[in-house]
């Protein structure tokens, strides 16, 4: 298991033993899941903090919530939060609680693909695929938590709780088995198509994951380039989008608008209490004969970073720029320090960096689709 994912079951253990000594319900209704969804988002938010970009978290809601109409049934209280992790993740808890990374929304290319990726989420809750894998795992175990949390001997019951929010852990981290995937990219993708969206952006961002998988691990849930379930994932994701598009209905990429929200979004591992991820993504019109490592050269001074922005751009670092494309570079942050430094002396000129960017084996935060 990576450290990170170490880190979240014993921040999910913790939250839940404390919590034993409050009121409860038993944990297998819809209003236990909304129980569960709430308590653990305080963790969440507490051990990984949101994104502190007002317009940029109200645009994944706004996004979220078009998906969301356009599911039959939703049953709870929908929130869309933007985490500021590093990691390539989202997930969601039970009773409607939904996450994504910023290092997630930095390798996505479209809101096509993140109105998928969304939808997809959505599908676990809808389905309540946690609860369900909870019943098996722990089984009649689930039935006597309510009794035990209204109990004054709520704390000398912690194992019970322990054991739950360990089964909630390493569902979010490895994913739901094949056909629970599968279900919700099928959710997902007909909600996003008939909230206007391409379907295809579904595959295309697995596409993608997969392309990054062989260069660097990612904690996106149930997702290995090697496993044979993700490929079959991938074909399915492929087959879906092409028969929904028989339904002759407009759908949209929308990749311009979604590029223009992402602007400036913070990229890179944080090194150290308190400090910031050395990097932020930007855009950059191509010009006429660049390459990607020509034109990761001049963003950053680091052409060691052409693979990762390519890979980011969805491409390989060997493929071909169209004179005129917007693409997303990783630049590095300046401190005033050395902006000040470099005004006094006038020796403003690239910087040379290590060629690791960010996300270099760093925590992984709950994982996910």
């Amino acid at each position: 298991m990576r450290s990170g994912a170490r880190a979240i079951v014993s921040l999910l253990t913790a939250l839940i033993v404390i919590g034993a000594s409050g009121p409860a319900r038993a944990l297998y209704d819809g209003a236990d899941e909304e129980e569960i969804g709430r308590e653990n988002d305080k963790a969440i938010v507490a051990q990984y903090g949101l994104v502190a970009d007002p317009d940029l978290q109200q645009y994944v809601t706004t996004v979220g919530k078009r998906v969301l109409r356009h599911i039959l049934d939703p049953e709870f209280d929908y929130q869309f939060k933007v985490i500021d992790a590093d990691m390539v993740n989202a997930f969601a808890l039970p009773g409607g609680y939904i996450y994504v990374t910023r290092g997630l929304l930095a390798a996505v290319n479209s809101e096509a693909e993140l109105a998928n990726i969304l939808g997809h989420e959505i599908g676990h809750v809808v389905g309540h695929h946690s609860v369900k894998q909870m019943k098996k795992s722990l089984g009649s175990l689930l039935l006597t938590l309510g009794v035990l949390a209204a109990s004054e001997d709520a704390r000398q019951n912690a194992g019970a709780w322990v054991a739950v929010s360990q089964s909630l852990s390493q569902q979010i981290i490895s994913g739901y088995g094949r056909e629970n995937e599968m279900e919700s990219d099928r959710i997902g993708m007909i909600a996003a198509y008939d909230a206007g969206y391409d379907p295809a952006g579904m595959s295309r961002f697995l596409h993608s994951l997969r392309r990054m998988e062989r260069q660097k691990a990612i904690g996106y849930h149930g997702f290995m380039a090697s496993h044979p379930d993700t490929v079959s994932r991938i074909i399915e994701a492929d087959q879906a989008s092409s028969l929904l598009k028989t339904r002759e209905k407009k759908a949209e990429d929308f990749r311009d608008r979604y590029l223009e929200a992402i602007a400036g979004l913070p990229y890179g591992k944080v090194e150290g209490p308190g400090g910031r991820p050395p990097y932020t993504i930007q855009l950059r019109t191509v010009a006429a004969g660049e390459s990607w490592r020509s034109l990761t050269a001049f963003a950053s001074g680091d052409e060691g970073l052409a693979i990762e922005t390519a890979a980011l751009n969805g491409a390989d670092v060997n493929d071909p720029l169209t004179s005129g494309m917007v693409v997303k570079t990783i630049v590095p942050v300046r401190s005033k320090t050395l902006e000040l430094h470099e005004e006094k002396s006038g020796e403003i000129g690239p910087r040379t960096g290590d060629g690791k960017g960010g996300q270099n084996g760093g925590a992984d935060p709950m994982p996910h689709p």
